[in-house]
C-alpha cells in the first residue's frame, strides 16, 4: 500500500515511526524546510528556545509513554530530567499555591488546605485516576472519550479557590478555568503531568532527531506543499504537489482538520456537511510568546492569574541568568492583513505590554527580551486554523462530536494530530496510534 503523510511535524513523525513498525515504507510531504513543526527548536544568541514544546507528561518509569518510547528504542535517544522543585506555581490575586510532582502529594496538599473538602477530593481523584489509565491491548478502548464535563465530575467540590486550583490543568489543552472541558482528557493529563512530566535534553528538536533516526523506509520531502487531495466516491486517489499529481492508496493529514477539508473536492453533499461539521467546532486559543533571559533563578512554571493567565516556563541556565518562555493571550486576528511594518510594531507594542504586565506581578531582576511570535508565527509552523495553540478545543461535548474524526468521509483519508485525540506528546502518539488500527 502506497502511503502519503500530509505535515512533517511531530504527529507526521510518530505516523511514519509507527508505520514503519508495520512493515510500510510512507512519504511525508512537509510545506517548510525541515520537519519538526511546533515541536521544533531555535537558537537565538546561542540560546536555544523551544517553539511550542516545553516538557511532556508520561515519561515517568511505568507510565504509557515512557514504556512505549522504551519497547521502541526512542528513550535510549532522549535524555530526560526532572523539574527542580514543585511543578507549576500559581498565583490567584496576590495568593500563592505551588503543586508537587505527585498525584499523592497534590491530593494531600489539598486535602490539608481545604479541610472541608477532604470527602470530595477523595472521590474527585478517584474518578481522575481511573479515568487516566490509558492501554492500547483492547482495539480503541484508549479513545472511547466520554461526554462528561470537567464541571459536572467537580461538581461536589465548593470552595472557589480550591476549583480554581483544579481548573488550572485546563490551561493545558483547552481555556484558562474551563468547567466545560472533557474531563476524561483532563484526567490523562493531570494525572500523567503529575506523576511522569520529564523536560528532555536538547528541546523538542531532541524529539524530531529520535523519531528521524528510527525512520528507515521513509522518503521526506520538505519545501513541498499538498495544494489538493484528489478523490472519488471510491476513495483517495492522489495528492497534488510541486511535482504534480502522484497517486496514492492511503492518506493521513496531520494538517488541522479545516485545512484539510480545504483540500478536498466538497460538490458531494455528504462532504459538504461533514466539511460544515468541522467547520463549527470551536477552537482552541492561540498565544503570544516571548523568549527571554532573566537575572531571577525559576524553578518551576509561573501561572498568573488575572482577568485571563500568563505564563512563564523556565528552561536552559545560561551563566547567572535562567532562559525563559512567556506565554499570554492573544488575538490571531490583530495580525492578519498588515503590511511589514505595521506587523513589526505591533507586535512590539504587544511584547511591550506583555512585559510591562509581567515586572508588576513578578520579580524578576533584569528581563532581555531575545525574540517573540505572533499567533501567525504559531499558524505558520502549524497548519492550523488562527493559530489555534491545541487545535480544536476539547470541550466534553466537541470531543464526544468529534471523536470520530481520525476516519474521516473519504474512504483511505485519515486524521491525526492534536485536533484529532488530544495535544501534546501524549496526545499525538495516542493519536497516531488510533490511525494505525486502519492499516493492520
Amino acid at each position: 500500500m502506497n502511503i502519503a503523510i500530509v505535515g512533517g511535524g511531530l504527529s507526521g513523525l510518530l505516523c511514519a515511526f509507527l508505520l514503519e513498525k508495520k512493515g510500510y515504507s510512507p512519504t511525508i510531504y512537509e510545506k517548510l524546510p525541515k520537519t519538526g513543526g511546533v515541536i521544533d527548536s531555535f537558537r537565538r544568541k546561542k540560546i536555544m528556545f523551544d517553539v511550542g514544546f516545553h516538557y511532556s507528561g508520561s515519561l515517568a518509569p511505568k507510565q504509557f509513554l515512557y514504556e512505549e518510547f522504551k519497547k521502541y528504542g526512542l528513550l535510549d535517544k532522549l535524555e530526560l530530567y526532572s523539574y527542580e522543585g514543585d511543578f507549576d506555581t500559581l498565583y490567584f490575586d496576590e495568593e500563592k499555591f505551588s503543586i508537587p510532582n505527585s498525584s499523592v502529594e497534590f491530593k494531600q496538599k489539598l486535602q490539608t488546605y481545604f479541610e472541608s473538602e477532604k470527602d470530595a477530593l477523595d472521590i474527585f481523584f478517584d474518578k481522575c485516576y481511573e479515568a487516566s489509565k490509558i492501554t492500547l491491548k483492547v482495539k480503541d478502548d484508549y479513545t472511547n472519550i466520554d461526554s462528561r464535563s470537567l464541571g459536572s465530575v467537580m461538581s461536589d467540590i465548593k470552595d472557589t479557590k480550591l476549583r480554581k486550583i483544579l481548573l488550572h490543568f485546563t490551561i493545558f489543552y483547552a481555556e484558562v478555568q474551563y468547567e466545560d472541558a472533557s474531563f476524561e482528557i483532563y484526567a490523562k493529563i493531570m494525572i500523567n503531568m503529575l506523576d511522569g512530566t520529564r523536560k528532555i535534553k536538547g528541546n523538542g528538536r531532541a524529539i524530531v532527531d529520535a523519531l528521524k533516526s528510527g525512520l528507515k523506509n521513509t522518503t521526506i520531502k520538505t519545501r513541498d506543499e499538498i495544494s489538493q487531495i484528489i478523490h472519488d466516491e471510491n476513495g483517495i486517489q492522489a495528492l497534488k504537489c510541486k511535482d504534480g499529481i502522484i497517486k496514492y492508496d492511503a492518506v493521513i493529514s496531520t494538517l488541522h482538520p479545516r485545512t484539510t477539508t480545504s483540500l478536498l473536492n466538497l460538490e458531494n453533499k455528504k462532504l459538504k456537511r461533514y466539511a460544515k461539521h468541522v467547520s463549527e467546532l470551536k477552537e482552541s486559543p492561540t498565544f503570544f510568546s516571548i523568549f527571554c533571559l532573566v537575572d531571577a533563578d525559576i524553578a518551576s512554571n509561573l501561572y498568573f492569574y488575572g482577568d485571563d493567565c500568563i505564563s512563564v516556563l523556565p528552561s536552559t541556565k545560561i551563566n547567572d541568568k535562567r532562559a525563559i518562555t512567556v506565554i499570554a493571550r492573544s488575538n490571531y486576528t490583530d495580525y492578519t492583513n498588515l503590511e511589514k511594518e505595521e506587523y513589526k510594531r505591533r507586535k512590539q507594542e504587544e511584547c511591550k505590554y506583555h512585559i510591562s504586565t509581567l515586572k508588576k506581578l513578578y520579580d524578576f531582576g533584569e528581563i532581555e527580551v531575545i525574540d517573540c511570535s505572533t499567533p501567525l508565527t504559531k499558524q505558520h509552523y502549524s497548519n492550523g486554523h488562527e493559530g489555534s495553540a491545541y487545535g480544536i478545543l476539547c470541550s466534553a461535548k466537541q470531543k464526544s462530536l468529534s471523536m470520530v474524526m481520525p476516519k474521516t468521509r473519504v474512504e483511505n483519508l485519515y486524521l491525526a494530530g492534536e485536533s484529532a485525540l488530544a495535544p501534546g506528546l501524549l496526545g499525538c502518539y495516542l493519536g497516531a496510534q488510533k490511525v494505525m488500527n486502519y492499516f493492520e
